[in-house]
């Protein structure tokens, strides 16, 4: 290739352009719900531009259900955080469990959301380089979701701070009311007023929780979404910046596609759809999925996602991304989840980039607040030079990661830690 990583000049010029196409979907054409006109009006932009950039471009279609209005398990957790102190001397097991459903309820939350029944349909949008699209299957599938998320019912700066830390909170509490049940087990006599300020705190802690799932019951208008600048329209810039940089400087032997989803926050439905519809490519293509890369004072590479029987991204792409940048850092998701979690889950060699730090607490995290201005241009940076790094490591790596066997799709786990 022409172009070097290490290339301010280059660098910055990308940048800008990743700027401008954020400009355009978070500032122009604003929130982007799975199925909307505005998402239509996305796709159309992203596949008039991959075309002018010589792109085979495919828009396939996917089914999907929306973002429900409330969260079945996060309600039934603040059933029991509610009411878990006051039985905590009756039904001390029922307490004693408190902490652990806290543990397990954003996993199982997120495996609540996905397996509803599709209702709706939207598109994704996949470009491949003409000169390979009917010989192979790419060797490395960029990937960025399109649609955005159902804003927090919260306008209050304040209040999306005390959000945007809940769980860390009511984790706590429910840790108070596992130690005073533990007490109350081991037959120590437990001052009455102590119980009844830690039951209160417990039902305060699921009163919040309740009214932060029942508050957006009433049906969503497009104006109810994130502007979704930092998530995502900054990994789709950064992409777009990429694919055209990369349309002028194909490498040969090295064939690279980009996927642009649809419902991911619902989801993952438009990276399921496209594993559906794409058997073949499993045990040829590496998936590299970008999002929220514009904000945070850190980029990191996810490297598993879950508490409970956690799932694993790919160690050799770990390793990759690391040699591309020394000072990225590993992620655990344990409160949210990716396209990546899709493809690893399928057998694919996924992983997730994304930044973030002290700002993923932000109070512009899937709210009103998450526009253009939000943007961190250093961090653009940072996310396209270690992409640009992981691409020119890609041209030597690629026909020893994919053997002509193939590799197998069972997942390989690192050593427990």
């Amino acid at each position: 290739m022409s172009w070097s990583p290490s290339t301010p000049e280059n660098i910055l010029r990308l940048v800008a352009r990743a700027q401008e196409h954020i400009e355009v979907l978070a500032g122009n054409i604003g929130p982007r719900p799975a199925g909307s006109l505005a998402e239509r009006q996305t796709m159309d932009y992203l596949s008039g531009l991959l075309l002018q950039w010589g792109y085979e471009v495919q828009r396939e279609p996917v089914a999907f259900a929306p973002s429900p209005r409330f969260n079945l398990p996060f309600l039934i957790g603040a059933l029991f955080l509610g009411v878990a102190g006051w039985v905590s001397a009756s039904f001390p097991f029922f307490a004693l469990a408190l902490p652990f459903l806290f543990m397990i309820l954003p996993q199982w939350s997120r495996r609540w959301v996905q397996r509803r029944k599709p209702t709706l349909w939207s598109e994704n949008v996949l470009a491949q380089q003409r000169h390979g699209i009917s010989e192979f299957a790419p060797s490395l599938l960029l990937c960025a979701h399109v649609d955005t998320a159902l804003a927090v019912p919260l306008r209050n700066k304040r209040l999306l701070r005390l959000y945007s830390r809940s769980l860390d909170i009511l984790q706590r509490f429910a840790w108070m009311i596992f130690a005073l049940a533990l007490l109350q087990t081991w037959g120590w006599q437990v001052a009455d007023g102590l119980t009844m300020a830690v039951a209160a705190l417990g039902s305060l802690g699921g009163l919040w929780l309740a009214f932060l799932q029942l508050l957006p019951l009433s049906k969503a208008s497009v104006s109810d979404y994130a502007p979704g600048a930092n998530d995502n329209a900054s990994g789709v810039g950064v992409l777009l910046a990429l694919a055209e940089e990369w349309a002028e400087h194909p490498t040969e032997g090295n064939s690279v596609a980009f996927l642009f989803t649809t419902a991911e926050e619902s989801g993952l439905y438009g990276a399921r759809q496209f594993i559906t519809d794409h058997p073949e490519w499993m045990n040829r293509t590496e998936v590299l999925c970008v999002d929220m890369v514009g904000n945070g004072d850190t980029l990191y590479y996810v490297a598993k996602e879950g508490v409970f029987n956690p799932l694993h991204t790919s160690p050799e792409l770990q390793t990759r991304l690391r040699l591309a940048n020394p000072a990225i850092q590993p992620l655990w998701h344990t409160l949210r989840s990716g396209d990546y979690a899709a493809f690893c889950q399928a057998g694919y060699r996924a992983i997730g980039l994304e930044s973030g730090g002290k700002s993923l607490t932000d109070w512009s995290y899937h709210s009103v607040y998450d526009t253009p201005e939000k943007i961190n241009a250093e961090r653009i940076a940072e996310g396209l030079r270690t992409l640009m790094a992981f691409l020119e490591d890609a041209k030597t790596t690629s026909s020893d990661v994919f053997p002509a066997e193939g590799f197998s799709s069972k997942m390989v786990r690192p050593p427990a830690e």
